[in-house]
């Protein structure tokens, strides 16, 4: 975003909101952003998506790409996001990206299976693998994108994402 000109902001939360920089560009904004992302710690608190979504509404006035970057394979974590989410979604474009679990996918897509054992790790991912796709499907419903994203393209997945939401002028 800071190389295309755009305006771009950053909001970190936990079981509340941490930072909230609004949208700016420029290079020292840029660096402003890195730097809170840079001294984020992780927690173990359940995130309230209700009280974070309440805040984007009342802070964010301007119709805005929010790209969020969450784990939603917990299936209360993610009945909840998706409850709350419709505070924002009227308004804003939403994106929901999540580190594909290592064991989520449908059985029987991987390689050949050697043992029983093998059987019930395969039969655990494709459960895992459903209940997101479910999550997934109700997401959509509500106008959010949402995408399962591989450790190795990341990065690249999101910019992509970004791309093609300016290329097609969706804000």
């Amino acid at each position: 975003a800071e190389r295309q000109g755009d305006l771009f902001g950053l909001v970190t939360f936990h079981d509340r909101v941490k930072h909230f920089l609004g949208a700016k560009s420029g290079k020292s904004h840029f660096d402003t952003c890195r730097d809170a992302i840079y001294t984020l710690q992780p927690r173990k608190v359940t995130p309230d998506f209700r009280e974070l979504f309440a805040f984007i509404g009342a802070r964010i006035r301007r119709r805005a790409l929010l790209i969020f970057l969450t784990h939603l394979d917990d299936p209360l974590l993610a009945e909840s996001f998706a409850e709350s989410i419709d505070i924002i979604s009227r308004k804003h474009v939403v994106l929901v990206n999540m580190l594909r679990p290592s064991e989520a996918r449908p059985i029987f897509s991987g390689p050949a299976l050697t043992s029983v054992d093998e059987i019930y790790q395969q039969l655990g991912g494709h459960l895992v693998w459903k209940r997101i796709a479910e999550t997934e499907k109700v997401l959509q419903r509500r106008g959010v994108g949402f995408a399962m994203l591989d450790n190795e393209t990341f990065c690249t997945d999101m910019i992509s994402q970004y791309l093609t939401l300016k290329r097609r002028q969706i804000l």
